[in-house]
């Protein structure tokens, strides 16, 4: 047999056929469809197997397995996200958010870092020990999709 390739008339008959014809067997190469009576797949000219025993178009499916869909800003892990917020609010970069307290997030953890050093040396590591805790807990609420209670503005809404 000849493929669509080997000749134009035979890829122009093949193409007027494809329009024309109801779709029910799809390419087991590149999953286009085409009528169940073509030797050749119209898209990419992969010989097509057995054109006889097609299924009906509503339960035709495509020979390859297509990936799930990505899904933007899926959720992350909760423990990874507190475990980061402990150190100066950097779960907050893992989690994605752009703003949080107004700030830009990589402006929020060099604040935090400075505040945590000025009132670390004063209060002999309290402070800071109390603002990580708060923090750590914070990530960990809201990686697992709550409110929390630290005022953020997700990436999402930027894009």
């Amino acid at each position: 047999m000849r493929s669509p390739r080997d000749s134009p008339d035979l890829w122009r008959d093949s193409f007027l056929n494809f329009k024309n014809a109801p779709h029910s067997v799809f390419c087991s190469k590149c999953g286009a469809p085409n009528p169940d009576d073509v030797s050749f797949c119209g898209k990419c000219g992969n010989p097509m197997k057995n054109p006889s025993s097609a299924m009906p178009s509503q339960q035709a499916q495509p020979a390859y397995a297509s990936p799930p869909p990505v899904q933007r800003g899926g959720r992350k892990d909760p423990i990874i996200a507190g475990f980061l917020n402990l150190f100066i609010g950097i779960g907050y970069l893992y989690l994605g958010y752009r703003k949080v307290f107004g700030l830009p997030t990589v402006l929020f953890v060099i604040v935090v870092f400075l505040v945590d050093v000025v009132l670390g040396v004063f209060t002999f590591g309290l402070v800071p020990l109390i603002i990580a805790i708060l923090l750590a807990y914070d990530g960990y609420v809201k990686a697992k999709g709550e409110r929390g209670y630290v005022n953020t503005e997700p990436a999402l809404l930027y894009q």
